[in-house]
């Protein structure tokens, strides 16, 4: 039976994640060469004492489906408190939700145990904040944030240039969210500008620091959109002084240029891919297969 691309991606990590809480240290192709793609020191060494975290939110819109997509670098600092094999997270996992994609759909970043022992996750918070803003709905709630990581594996710091292959970033993020009903997806921080261009997207405008002044009031803040496989847009931002999105005015802005943008070029609307849109996406399957 066809699957969605969605469909394929949460299979591979449910099923990676069950051999992981077993005990395994399972790296089935492509996971070794995307482990590989980043090489941090230091406070930056990734590690996989804790289980990988490739996304965050309703992937496959069990309950919602998602409204907005936002893109991260990495799944931040590995907490054994949660995220080893006896960590909290780790038995939510095992034994209350039985996968990592119905696990995420509680949005546990967002929730007890972890807001009363770590606190307000104010990563999470301030893309929740800018998801609302941007769809102009202050009812927008966690439902509708999707996020993607460039790298699922935990570390403190980022120390060195994530160089995910194209192939592998295709498969596991640009595919899923071409089946997304979103016609823009962002990312902030410039980090994901240099990986942009290392994925060799094409680029459709540069707008603020570096390129069109369009009316932003930060001198530092820097738009750059991208064109992804499906048609959707991806927009990278950054200004100094943070990796967070924009304020509510500034958002209001860029959406008004955004779809400036979107009418000068005369394309329509980006259209979600159909189920089973390529057979490159992973499948369960090649899980069988270590490749270390």
């Amino acid at each position: 039976m066809t699957t969605s691309a969605r469909e394929r991606v949460a299979a591979f990590w449910d099923d990676h994640t069950a051999r992981w809480l077993r005990g395994e240290d399972p790296m089935p192709t492509p996971l070794a060469a995307w482990f590989d793609s980043y090489q941090g020191v230091g406070s930056g060494t990734p590690t996989r004492d804790g289980f990988p975290e490739p996304y965050h939110g309703d992937l496959l819109g069990r309950e919602h489906t998602p409204r907005m997509v936002v893109l991260g670098l990495n799944p931040g600092e590995y907490r054994p408190q949660f995220q080893s094999r006896d960590g909290i997270f780790a038995r939510e996992i095992k034994e209350k939700y039985g996968s990592y994609s119905r696990w995420q759909t509680t949005y546990p970043y967002n929730r007890p145990p972890w807001t009363d022992i770590i606190g307000r996750n104010r990563y999470y918070q301030a893309r929740l904040t800018f998801t609302r803003n941007w769809l102009q709905d202050p009812e927008a709630d966690h439902r509708d944030l999707l996020i993607f990581e460039s790298y699922p594996w935990h570390s403190k710091l980022i120390t060195g240039p994530l160089r995910p292959p194209a192939e592998i970033i295709d498969a596991f993020v640009w595919q899923p969210i071409a089946e997304l009903p979103v016609g823009e997806v962002f990312a902030f921080g410039r980090p994901w500008d240099s990986l942009a261009q290392a994925l060799r997207l094409p680029v459709v405008s540069m707008l603020g620091a570096g390129g069109r002044h369009y009316g932003s009031a930060v001198p530092s803040r820097a738009v750059r959109v991208y064109g992804l496989p499906s048609g959707q847009l991806l927009v990278v931002e950054w200004h100094a002084g943070s990796a967070g999105p924009p304020s509510a005015k500034e958002t209001a802005l860029l959406r008004s240029v955004l779809t400036g943008v979107l009418n000068s070029a005369d394309d329509a609307p980006p259209r979600p891919r159909v189920a089973g849109s390529s057979g490159a996406a992973p499948t369960a399957a090649t899980a069988g297969r270590s490749s270390s």
